[in-house]
């Protein structure tokens, strides 16, 4: 799982506390991007409102990026970056962030850009800096008196040497090269920093895949082979990819990566054990008639039924005309718009409006529909009857009819409907 660098809130530019918004952890996969912005449905021409509410470890970027006009693909892309950095390449970006700061901000004035950060989570990755165990001048200026980086102390004795002040050798040297330290490290800078390539501000094109799976074996068995799985997967490949890792079945197999048209379906489901049955709702995912209309309702009666296992899942695709989801519904005022419409003509709406409590109104209304504002829209039965799943339909009407067969058969009842 990648490592969380920011969390943020999206809405609406125009009504930013609008209930049609979405928060999301970056780095996100393709699908988890356009996801979110399922949920926040922006019309033509609207502009998305993007704020940042987490930054993890990275808190030292805020105030440098607070500063800046970025798009969630362009914050998405540095996330991802800084997600792969390990542990001391971590410390080695914050310290070269802290050169630039101290080059471009305390002493030029400028701002750091977000092609400036990018430049440095890639120059993370390489070999333009040094990392020192040293936590202050006195370890620094030892450090460097000990390993010979000083030739005026050749030839010292040991008691002189024990004599030095360290912690002034330390700062003329930290001062000299403009190093800095990070925690209980140093960091120097000896050498030119890499360019990262540009990154657009739009986000791209959608996925053309349903779902993917990166396979591996565990990490128990140290064997390194991967796969990449594109489902639905007809059964060969299915057992070509196990013939790649070397297995028959999924025992020792690990999901390395996941990215789904449904972004939380890895999470009620035993992957890869159940990678079978969730090929299964690949298929019928892949199969809906109007996917891209159905795929919301889909999305929204697994949230709403919070699903957790994948057979109910796959039961929701065959039942999904049952439901009924408005997506440019998702609030109760818009609840109340929406009926009004439907009541009157445009211009009775708009002299309405401000005489009717809009929020009361359509809170009603979604009770009396036995509705729900779920994530993705309106979302109620088509037969307006309470919000069930298909088993708990199912259920409920077996219930009744062994009921009403009690009733009917009872002797009491019997004898009364006789006479």
């Amino acid at each position: 799982m990648a490592k969380k660098v920011f969390a943020v809130y999206l809405a609406k530019e125009v009504v930013p506390n609008s209930e049609a918004y979405a928060t999301l952890e970056l780095p996100a996969s393709p699908w988890e991007l356009w996801d979110a912005m399922e949920k926040v449905r922006l019309k033509d021409g609207e502009a998305l409102y993007m704020e940042i509410d987490d930054y993890y470890a990275f808190e030292y970027l805020a105030p440098h990026l607070e500063e800046l006009d970025i798009s969630l693909n362009e914050l998405n892309d540095l996330a991802a970056r800084l997600a792969t950095l390990d542990e001391v390449q971590g410390i080695a970006f914050e310290g070269l962030f802290s050169m630039e700061v101290q080059k471009k901000v305390n002493t030029n004035g400028g701002i750091i850009t977000m092609q400036d950060m990018r430049d440095l989570a890639v120059s993370a990755k390489t070999d333009c800096y040094h990392v020192v165990d040293a936590a202050d001048d006195a370890a620094l200026g030892r450090f460097y008196a000990e390993n010979d980086f000083i030739p005026e102390l050749d030839g010292v004795s040991y008691e002189v040497f024990e004599m030095l002040d360290f912690a002034g050798i330390g700062r003329m040297m930290r001062c000299s090269e403009n190093g800095v330290f990070v925690g209980n490290l140093y960091v120097l800078r000896d050498g030119e920093l890499t360019t990262a390539p540009p990154c657009a501000k739009d986000l791209p094109e959608k996925p053309g895949y349903l779902f993917r799976l990166t396979l591996g074996l565990h990490p128990d068995i140290g064997d390194d082979r991967t796969v990449t799985l594109i489902l639905p997967a007809a059964e060969a490949e299915l057992l070509d990819a196990q013939a790649q890792l070397g297995t028959e079945g999924w025992e020792g197999v690990a999901v390395i990566d996941y990215d789904g048209i449904i972004p939380y379906a890895a999470e009620f489901t035993d992957l890869p054990m159940e990678l079978d049955e969730f090929n299964v709702l690949a298929a019928a995912v892949r199969d809906m008639p109007s996917p891209e209309k159905q795929l919301l309702k889909l999305k929204a009666l697994l949230k709403q039924f919070e699903v957790q296992d994948i057979e109910t899942a796959i039961g929701l695709t065959e039942h999904l005309d049952d439901y009924v989801l408005t997506p440019e519904i998702s609030s109760p005022q818009e609840t109340a718009i929406d009926q009004l419409h439907f009541m009157t003509d445009d211009h009775s709406v708009e002299l309405l409006i401000s005489h009717v409590n809009l929020y009361a109104y359509g809170c009603d209304l979604v009770r009396e529909d036995n509705a729900v504002l779920s994530p993705y829209g309106l979302l109620h039965r088509a037969d307006y009857q309470p919000m069930l799943t298909p088993v708990q339909k199912a259920s409920e009407a077996n219930m009744t009819m062994r009921l009403v067969k009690q009733l009917t058969t009872s002797p009491g009842i019997s004898a009364q409907h006789r006479r």
